[in-house]
């Protein structure tokens, strides 16, 4: 995350997920739509999965790390309300929708060409 962060992904993690999810919309309309509809508290992910060689979406409940599944985290967005509830209450698509805006992409792409071997 970073201040002023947001835009779309460059690169080797613009190309896989355009791979995977069609677009970069396309993915961000199947990660804010299923993070928003995780009940209770959790996680929205994109993951790299070793097994495919592909990036993916996975939500995951309360505090369960993707790595349980063998799945390697690029990025995560925390929806406990403690990460949002002082600004945004119970409005949970709002600050999805906000949380797009302090993405650190190079890092999510630096994450990615770590494992992407």
């Amino acid at each position: 995350m970073k201040s002023n962060g947001s835009g779309e992904p460059s690169g080797s993690i613009s190309d896989a997920i355009n791979a995977s999810f069609g677009s970069f919309s396309a993915f961000k309309e199947k990660f804010s739509s299923s993070t928003v509809l995780i009940q209770g508290s959790g996680w929205g992910w994109l993951v790299y999965n070793p097994s495919t060689k592909k990036v993916e979406y996975k939500a995951m409940p309360n505090q369960t790390s993707p790595r349980t599944e063998g799945l390697i985290p690029l990025l995560g967005c925390d929806v406990w309300e403690h990460a949002y509830y002082l600004k945004y209450q119970n409005k949970r698509p709002d600050y999805i929708s906000a949380w797009w805006n302090v993405i650190n992409w190079q890092d999510v792409s630096q994450r990615f060409d770590k494992v992407n071997k």
